[in-house]
This record gives structure tokens, C-alpha cells and sequence, in this order.
């Protein structure tokens, strides 16, 4: 298995390799998103070694973590943006990627569909209906290993008070003083925020707050509460009686699904 996880990773650090003449930015984004994926990667390894996954399928959760966002690569080149609002959605890019250069022969692994499905469904509000349970598992499966690892790159930067504005994170809005109340109210509700109610950083770490309404499995959640990724983006929010409530509720859940 360790042989393999080389070989996989060794076949990113290759493809990523091969793009050349990028200008400074676009290396420091590169190595951003090239970082991201094999820390979700670790991240989905470490869910299935929890699970007591089977060998295969431990490493088509493993592959799915490493090659979930490759969409953003040629993205960037193409479009000088990660946004896919304005440009393509980089799961679909990243299977057009995949299908174009074939990682799968060099690495003997046989479950493209499912790796196909899940990559697709990653970065999707929800899921599509008509999964297989195989399929659905695994999309679950990179989807709480994607959230948990931006929600650890949010809060270390929610958590550094000296360090530089990333607009990228907080969206360039205005800070706000007050929760939008449809964001409230989504929230209250035990649902996702969607994007289209927010209007101010507030309402951007209240959304980032909802996601726990998307997480999928006990090891998750254990892994939510471990490093306090909930606390932290309280800690920064202004205390009222409103957004004490929201942290209230999505606190209850958590900790109830972790103890389910």
C-alpha cells in the first residue's frame, strides 16, 4: 500500500511539474492547491484506515483526495482565476483532465467510474441523485475530507491576527455587524447556507458554520471537534444573542453526530 500511495503521488508531482513559464502568483497558487490535495488526500487515507476500508477501496478514497481538484491547474492557466463562477467548473475540467492523460494503466487501478463520480459530485451544493452506494460512499467520503481541510486552512487564517487580507477567503465583502437573516435562518434550520444570501464576512463564517449539516461520518465529525475548527470560527464572530444561537445549534448537532 505505502508502494502505491508513492506511485500515485509521485504521478501528481509529475503532472503538476509539468506546467512551466508560470509567473510568480501563479506558482504560489499552484503550490497552494497542489498542497491542499495531498493533505485531503491524507486526510481520506485517514478516514479509511478508521473505517477498516478494504485495500482497493482505501486507495480509490486515497486517489479521489489526490486528484479531486486537478481541475484547478489547467483552470488557472485558462482562466488566471479559481473562481468557477466566472470561468468553468474545475470538477468537470479536472475529469476532462483525467480522461486526457490517463493516470490509471501506470497505476493498475480499476475503479475509474467511481473515482469519476466522486470528483464530479465534490464541489456540488448536493449530490446528484442515482448513485451507487459505492459511488455515494466515496462522494461523501471526499467531501468531508475536502470541508475538513478548508475548514483548517480558515481557521489558521481566522487565527493569525498579523497576518496578510486574503480576499480569496473572506470574498471581498464588507465585514457586516449583523447575520443576514435568511443566512440566520437556513442556519437555525439545520441547513446549508447557500451562496446567494451572503452579503458580508459575518455571513461568510456563518455558512462556513452550516457545512457541518453536510458531514457524513462519525471519523469526521471526531476529527471537527479535535481541532476546534467550530470554536475558532466563533471566537471571531461578534456575540450576540442571534450568532450565539446559531453556535449553539450547529454545536449540538456536531456533537450529537459525533456520539451517534
Amino acid at each position: 500500500m505505502e508502494d502505491w500511495i508513492k506511485k500515485a503521488t509521485d504521478w501528481f508531482n509529475s503532472y503538476y511539474n509539468s506546467f512551466s513559464d508560470l509567473t510568480v502568483l501563479q506558482k504560489k497558487n499552484f503550490e497552494i492547491k497542489k498542497n491542499h490535495s495531498i493533505r485531503v488526500a491524507n486526510i481520506s487515507l485517514l478516514i479509511s484506515e478508521q473505517l477498516k476500508l478494504s485495500t482497493e477501496e482505501t486507495k480509490t478514497a486515497f486517489l479521489i483526495g489526490l486528484l479531486h481538484d486537478i481541475g484547478r491547474f489547467k483552470q488557472l492557466i485558462e482562466y488566471n482565476t479559481f473562481n468557477d463562477n466566472i470561468s468553468v467548473d474545475h470538477a468537470k475540467l479536472g475529469i476532462e483532465t483525467l480522461i486526457e492523460v490517463n493516470p490509471f494503466e501506470i497505476l493498475r487501478f480499476h475503479n475509474e467510474e467511481v473515482l469519476i463520480k466522486a470528483i464530479s459530485n465534490h464541489n456540488k451544493f448536493k449530490i446528484e441523485q442515482g448513485l451507487n452506494d459505492e459511488e455515494l460512499f466515496h462522494t461523501k467520503l471526499i467531501r468531508d475530507a475536502d470541508k475538513l481541510d478548508i475548514l483548517k486552512v480558515l481557521t489558521d487564517y481566522y487565527s493569525n491576527k498579523n497576518g496578510k487580507a486574503n480576499h480569496t477567503l473572506t470574498w471581498e465583502l464588507e465585514k457586516g455587524t449583523s447575520v443576514s437573516k435568511e443566512v440566520a435562518k437556513e442556519t437555525l434550520e439545520g441547513k446549508l447556507v447557500t451562496r446567494n444570501k451572503i452579503k458580508s464576512e459575518i455571513d461568510v463564517k456563518i455558512m462556513q458554520l452550516s457545512w457541518i449539516y453536510d458531514i457524513n461520518f462519525i471519523q469526521s465529525f471526531e476529527l471537527l471537534m479535535k481541532n476546534r475548527y467550530l470554536e475558532i470560527i466563533y471566537d471571531t464572530l461578534p456575540k450576540n444573542d442571534l450568532i450565539i444561537e446559531i453556535y449553539r445549534k450547529v454545536k449540538v448537532f456536531a456533537e450529537n453526530q459525533r456520539m451517534s
